[in-house]
């Protein structure tokens, strides 16, 4: 089947498909959920947040640590190896 015929095909299964009329959604699907037997609470007041410092290492303590996980990773292989 060449591609004019698949063309052709496609043209004339959507021309004879049904056409899909979607009735529109009712506005009650965008409400929050609601039962008579629980009501909504009233909001708590939250205390302010303080915004956190964010403390950024210097490269000694990075370097530290990266040494310390190369000695324990060859320590590792030694004593699987042996």
């Amino acid at each position: 089947m060449g591609v004019r015929q698949c063309v052709q095909e496609c043209r004339r299964a959507q021309r004879l498909a049904p056409r899909r009329d979607h009735a529109p959604l009712s506005p009650g699907f965008a409400m929050p959920p609601f039962h008579p037997d629980h009501p909504p609470r009233p909001a708590v007041p939250r205390r302010p947040t303080r915004p956190r410092r964010y403390v950024r290492p210097d490269g000694a303590t990075v370097s530290g640590l990266l040494t310390a996980l190369c000695v324990a990773t060859l320590l590792v292989t030694l004593a699987v190896a042996y």
